[in-house]
């Protein structure tokens, strides 16, 4: 089963699942050295740092840490961004596709909160109905030019069980190059290595028409790696 779900995602051409967060907590990620851990794991220190609506599973599924394949969760998270007033910024981690076959994974064709978490699967039949025609609880429909590296609905989720280790992150995603300077800027200042991700611009990625629209016609956004320093 593990197997399967490897082989099609290489297949299809997956390089990463993402996962977003304010940049509020991202300085405790780094700093922590411990990764991201699922809402049921947090210590006390780590939940006081969210808002209370952040630590909400309606998928039911508290030991899970919600991510995407390829590409953000474009609907829900300018959702959040625009719930956000005190901490603007946010980040999207790009990690390791590994995660999609690790043993207690599970795949939901859409946003895992719809019905409570109930079209939310483990193995490799339910990883395949991400990228349906017509994936079950779904208004969307998948058209020939899709990207084969993404499901069908915009909304699709990926859980993955207990923990992400901060070495599997690839690089963070950011909406400018004011942004990956400012981002450096607080890992410095908080005594973190500013080197320790790589950031890639990818303005699209924080553009929920734009992107929702180049996955459908088969486009990939551009993604920039930046390379400045925090004085540049």
């Amino acid at each position: 089963m593990i197997a399967e779900i490897k082989r099609e995602a290489l297949r299809r051409g997956i390089t990463r699942i993402c996962h977003f967060t304010p940049t509020r907590n991202l300085l405790h990620i780094a700093s922590g050295r411990q990764g991201i851990l699922a809402t049921k794991h947090l210590a006390s220190d780590e939940r006081a740092i969210f808002n209370p609506t952040d630590l909400l599973r309606l998928d039911n599924y508290p030991d899970h840490i919600s991510c995407s394949i390829e590409y953000p969760n474009v609907w829900y998270f300018a959702k959040k961004r625009s719930e956000e007033i005190i901490f603007p910024d946010w980040v999207i981690l790009l990690i390791k596709p590994d995660y999609l076959w690790l043993e207690g994974t599970k795949f939901s064709p859409v946003n895992a909160a719809r019905g409570s978490g109930r079209y939310i699967g483990e193995g490799f039949k339910a990883f395949q109905a991400l990228f349906g025609d017509h994936p079950p609880g779904s208004r969307q429909k998948r058209g020939a030019a899709h990207l084969p590296c993404c499901p069908t609905d915009d909304q699709a989720e990926v859980l993955v069980p207990d923990k992400i280790k901060i070495e599997d992150v690839l690089a963070i995603a950011v909406k400018d190059e004011s942004q990956a300077k400012n981002e450096r800027a607080r890992l410095k200042y908080s005594d973190v290595d500013p080197d320790t991700f790589n950031f890639i611009i990818a303005p699209d990625f924080y553009n929920e028409r734009s992107l929702s629209s180049m996955i459908r016609r088969g486009v990939r956004p551009i993604e920039k790696p930046f390379s400045g320093n925090i004085d540049d």
